[in-house]
């Protein structure tokens, strides 16, 4: 599946918490992104710079990747983008 969507979280902009109540990691907060999106999760990347809601947005099958610093974000988006 091709990706179709980048979403970088760095600093909180997934927080939606305030209109739906639900935050990362749970599950909903990554299925309501997809959602809004109209992705299915594995056409998105997602880039936050906490383990907790990587590890939960890889458990639906999103391509999740921990940010560390820009040259690393940017070559592991490329490497996504470029996998089969």
């Amino acid at each position: 599946m091709a990706i179709r969507a980048v979403v970088f979280d760095i600093g909180g902009v997934l927080e939606i918490t305030p209109q739906t109540g639900i935050a990362k990691p749970d599950r909903r907060i990554y299925e309501l992104t997809c959602e809004r999106l109209g992705v299915q999760p594995a056409e998105m990347i997602f880039l936050d710079d906490h383990q907790r809601p990587v590890a939960g947005a890889r458990a639906l099958g999103i391509h999740a990747l921990l940010f560390q610093n820009t040259a690393q974000a940017i070559a592991d988006i490329q490497a996504c983008l470029q996998a089969p």
